[in-house]
This record gives structure tokens, sequence and C-alpha cells, in this order.
């Protein structure tokens, strides 16, 4: 847990650095404002790839392998940034970074999932909220750091050394056999696949948009100061949920966080308390993702290594498929549509978590009580228990 919660803390702040820094790279390579953001572009790329490639990779290699592998690339990218020549050092830093990210955030989540399965789903809370303790401390170190973006990414590029080092001492998390050869049932494969390109569409959809609704009534600074409250609230309902996931199932607690965020964006609508609203949907939406991957877990306790690569795949895809109809959206209509325009994805989002929930179990375990476990068979022996 503790190599985790470093590896995560890295993470969450090599993802939050590169927009802080954009006024250093820019005055330090002299180019243009339009190729700046090249840099956050090949960073979730390089992610991309990995993560849908991890699926070969852990079932050919194993965790550790992947896991060193993906901390010596993402320490090099960083030592790229930090101490690059030209400009195009930078963006292959920046690239490199983003596939060991992408390598260490599969790995880990999926490890913290295998290791304290069935009760991964506080275990999974806690590493995720490192990511956001990151996101806060990245920005800062950046802005301590002034002009001289060397030294904040050369700090990074020594942390993620050590999580690199730390890794040989990890155990080989034990995997069910069988899973391997047997045919994955896909639908609710698919139904995970859906919820989570629903659910990152939602989250990322509120911290890029909300500043553009509330700037007309609260003006651009503390409009900003709203959306560093979303994410503020989103990394404590996580480090809230680690102890309240360990007495919900994780169906159960996704289910209800999705229903509750729908709630508070239906709040957002209201114009005097739509900054708490906000922050009430970064609140309740904070377990969603580590919980989902245990609930996944549970419902493919032989295939996870096959499946949670393609769902969070399909979440990184989110964001890319629905930001532009979102700004089309505020583009032809106003500002004023986005919190329905949000509502509309987290209302799906329930429909989906919904379906799912019934799907793997959720709907007989009600109807027999909640008390026994809950085995629903499903095209090829999915069961989730208590």
């Amino acid at each position: 847990m503790l190599t985790g919660f470093l590896a995560y803390l890295v993470m969450g702040a090599i993802q939050a650095m590169y927009g802080p820094a954009f006024p250093g790279l820019l005055d330090r390579f002299a180019i243009g404002v339009g190729r700046v953001g090249d840099v956050v572009a090949l960073h979730f790329a390089g992610s991309f790839v990995t993560i849908a490639a991890s699926s070969l990779f852990l079932t050919r290699l194993g965790y550790r392998p992947v896991m060193r592998t993906g901390g010596a690339v993402m320490t090099s990218g960083a030592l790229a940034v930090a101490l690059a020549p030209t400009w195009p050092w930078v963006l292959a830093g920046a690239a490199l970074g983003g596939v060991g990210f992408g390598l260490l955030n599969i790995t880990f989540n999926l490890m913290v999932a295998r290791v304290f399965a069935p009760r991964a789903a506080p275990f999974l809370n806690l590493q995720n909220a490192l990511f956001g303790v990151g996101a806060v401390l990245g920005p800062v170190a950046v802005g301590l750091a002034g002009a001289t973006l060397r030294v904040p990414f050369l700090l990074l590029a020594m942390i993620t050394l050590i999580v690199t080092v730390a890794v040989t001492w990890l155990p080989e998390p034990e995997r069910p056999g069988g899973g391997e050869g047997e045919r994955i049932p896909w639908l609710p494969a698919f139904g995970f696949m859906a919820m989570y390109f629903l659910y990152v569409s939602a989250e990322v959809g509120v911290a890029s948009w909300e500043t553009v609704h509330l700037e007309p009534f609260l003006g651009a600074r503390d409009a900003a100061f709203a959306t560093s409250a979303y994410w503020a609230a989103l990394t404590v309902g996580r480090l809230l949920a680690s102890p309240l996931s360990a007495y919900l199932r994780p169906s159960t607690l996704v289910l209800g966080s999705a229903c509750l965020g729908l709630a508070g964006l239906g709040l957002a609508h209201v114009v005097a308390v739509a900054p708490f609203a906000y922050a009430v949907v970064g609140l309740t939406f904070a377990p969603i993702f580590p919980t989902g991957l245990a609930w996944l877990q549970r419902v493919f306790p032989r295939r996870a290594e096959q499946v949670a690569p393609l769902v969070v795949a399909a979440a990184n895809l989110g964001p890319v498929a629905t930001a532009s109809v979102i700004g089309a959206a505020v583009a032809a209509f106003g500002s004023e549509v986005i919190p329905s325009l949000l509502a509309v994805l987290a209302g799906v989002l329930v429909a989906v978590t919904l379906a799912l929930w019934c799907g793997t179990g959720g709907c007989r375990a009600r109807s027999h009580g909640g008390g026994a476990p809950a085995r629903a068979s499903v095209s090829g022996g999915i069961e989730e228990g208590p």
C-alpha cells in the first residue's frame, strides 16, 4: 500500500503539473501557445496506448516486470522534460511519461484489487485519493519553482525512481487459474466499459465546464476557485469512501454515488447554490472509479487482467468523445445549458449502472434480503460475493 500511495502521488503530480508549467515552457523554448498543449496530448496518448495493451503485458509477463518498466519509462520521461535542450525533447519526455503513467496506473489498481480481494474497495479508494493529493502538490511545486521547471520535474523523477526500486520487493499476486482459456462474458464487460466511459465523461465534464458555467455569475477568479473546490471534494470523498466501502457492497456504493451525483447536477441549475452543488457532485462521484474496479474484480475474478485494461481505456476515451459535443452545444445555446448536458450524462450513467447492478446479482441479492452472497451466473460464471 505504501508503494501504491507513492506511485499515485507522483501520477497525480505529473498529470497536474503540465498546465501550470505552460508559461515556463513558453519562455524557455520560445514556442507558440498553439504548440504547448501538445505535451498534454502526447501524455494522454501514451497513457491510452499502454493501458489498452496492458492486458497482453500482464498475462504474459506478470505484475512486477510491467511495474518496473512503467516506473523506469516514467522516470525517463520526467528527466527528459527537466533536462530537455530543445522542444522535441520535451515532447518525447511527455510521451514517455504518459507510457509509464498508463502502465503504473492499471497495474497498481489491479494489484490492490487482487491482493485485498474481496475487500479491496477501501484500499482502492485510499490509493486513488493520493492521486488527488499529488494533483494538488504538483502545481504547488511548479509555482514555488517559478520559471525553473527543472527542479519539480527532477524531484518527480527521483520519487518515481524510488517507486521503481520498491517494486522489486512487492509480491507477485497469485491470479486464479482458468481465466485465460475461457470465454469472456462480453455483455457485462461492455456494461463496465459503458459505465466508465460515461463516468469519466461526467467527472471531467464538470471540471472542464464548471468555470464556464459560473463565470458570468461569479467572475473568472471565483469560478476558478469553485472548480478547485470540486477537485478538493473529489479527493476528500475518496478518503471518506475508504471506511464507508468496507461496509457496503461495491456495486451498491457505485450505484448510490451515481444517483447522488445526478441529484447534485440537478441542484447546479440553481445559480445561487451551483458552486456548492458542484462540490457535492465531486464528493459523491469520488468512490465510483476506484470502487468500480473492486466491483469488476468480484464479477471477473479470473479475468480482471483481461477486462480491466479495456474498461480503463474506454474511460480515457470518454472525454475525447463528449468534450466536443458539449462544446458545440454551449456554443449554440449558451453556458446555461452546461448543467443540463452534464445531468444527461449522469442520468445515462445511472441507467447503465443500474442495469449492470441487476445483471451482476444486485437485484437478486435485494430480493433475498441482501444477507447472503449473490451468485449471478451470466455467460461464463460471473459471481459477486457479499
